[in-house]
């Protein structure tokens, strides 16, 4: 059975503690930057029709990265509470982002209400990028925590 060092995790951009790379965040964050251009200018939407929905194995799996391996087998053997909120978050992610880009390409961008409504979701998905760093980086409960704190406040 391999076993990878903290120093073979970290090269392949693997945080040891939680077992979760922050490569697969790039998925996200070229839709991202692909669907504020396309607010702009609707021929960049266009290339969001390649985005495809990848869970983190899946996406890793068929990648050029060099060091999927090490990523694959660090998720697989990492702490279950971790990964499994982490899997949460990112399916959250994969419908809203799904969702989104399929409404971004099917809408009128001349259409104040459409614009607003796609400006939120913009929001929205940045938002679950956070989350799911937070979850890679081992601060979401502190995220969490924080939330709560600042709601409490409130009343």
């Amino acid at each position: 059975m391999t076993v990878y060092s903290e120093q073979e995790l970290l090269a392949a951009n693997v945080n040891p503690a939680t077992g979760l790379a922050t490569d697969y965040l790039n998925l996200f964050n070229e839709a991202i930057m692909l669907f504020e251009m396309g607010l702009d200018m609707p021929d960049m939407a266009e290339e969001l029709a390649d985005w495809h929905k990848r869970d983190y194995v899946h996406h890793f799996e068929n990648s050029g990265f060099e060091m999927k391996d090490v990523v694959i087998w660090a998720y697989r053997h990492a702490p279950a509470d971790i990964r499994c909120a982490f899997d949460e978050c990112c399916e959250k992610a994969l419908v809203s982002f799904d969702s989104s880009i399929n409404i971004l390409l099917s809408s009128n961008l001349d259409d104040e209400a459409a614009r607003a409504d796609l400006a939120e979701r913009l929001r929205d998905m940045k938002g679950l990028v956070v989350e799911m760093d937070s979850h890679i980086h081992g601060r979401a409960e502190r995220i969490e925590t924080n939330l709560q704190n600042e709601v409490d406040a409130l009343f």
